[in-house]
């Protein structure tokens, strides 16, 4: 029995399997929380991809995602509206979203 069973959370952040948010996310389904998840909007699918691989590595089979611009408040307000719907509530949040430009994180 974990810390976090029959608890559900959101995760926002995870875009890889290096991602601090994947990380959190692998501590939350090991003491059995369920996580659903968001994703960066990409028209090409890409992002949502990425961020399928990443969770389904984790064990998530078939994972809820949702695109979702932090930084735009109708974003939000759909994931949480959608998350209503679909689940009645939540008992948790992860916002781990961080960007960079690449300049900034090259070596030298």
């Amino acid at each position: 029995m974990g810390l976090l069973d029959g608890k559900r959370g959101i995760v926002f952040g995870i875009a890889n399997d290096r991602s601090y948010a994947w990380f959190i996310t692998k501590e939350l389904i090991a003491n059995g929380a369920e996580c659903v998840f968001t994703h960066l909007p990409d028209p090409k699918g890409k992002m949502a991809r990425r961020c399928r691989g990443a969770v389904e590595e984790l064990g998530v089979k078939d994972p809820w995602l949702m695109p979702c611009d932090v930084s735009k408040d109708e974003d939000l307000d759909a994931v949480f509206d959608k998350l209503k719907e679909d689940f009645g509530q939540i008992d948790f949040v992860i916002h781990a979203v961080a960007f960079a430009d690449r300049e900034y994180l090259k070596l030298g």
